[in-house]
């Protein structure tokens, strides 16, 4: 059994060793057009912009673009989310007035409906929490409160 196994061994070195000059060159060469089909591939997939983007870029970018309309500013809270899931999106301010048309894409609806989900579930926990300023005001009214004074009255002991 060992033989065997040295045996194969010479002669898988021994057809190695045969290899011409040609043979290592072609080798190397489908190697190297290996690498380079690999990292154009992935220069073109970083090109395509993702996350927040222009309106012309997302309508450019692929079909089934779809808005929805947000009346406050908080536009920015939305990215983390949607970078999150790898949803595109296009704020636009509609002029002359104070709201937000939101247009984004995408990879498939589950994708979507989750990164909504969670957007919302964050807006609604930061309404119920108290602000800041409010707990400030709080605690500097506990603190102007007078406290009460605390005496002890010592008798000397005989």
């Amino acid at each position: 059994m060992q033989e065997e196994i040295e045996n194969k061994l010479v002669v898988l070195i021994e057809n190695c060793t045969k290899l011409t000059a040609r043979e290592l060159r072609q080798a190397l060469e489908k190697v190297l057009a290996r690498v380079k089909n690999r990292t154009t591939i992935q220069t073109q997939k970083a090109a395509e912009p993702h996350g927040r983007m222009t309106v012309k870029e997302l309508a450019a970018k692929d079909k089934g673009m779809q808005s929805i309309e947000v009346n406050d500013g908080s536009i920015g809270a939305f990215q983390r989310v949607a970078r999150k899931y790898g949803i595109d999106f296009a704020p636009f301010k509609v002029k002359g007035e104070n709201r937000y048309l939101v247009f984004f894409k995408a990879p498939d609806a589950d994708a979507m409906t989750a990164a909504f989900t969670e957007y919302t579930q964050k807006q609604v926990k930061k309404a119920s929490r108290p602000s800041i300023l409010q707990r400030l005001e709080h605690f500097k009214s506990l603190i102007q409160q007078p406290r009460k004074e605390k005496t002890r009255h010592k008798e000397p002991e005989r």
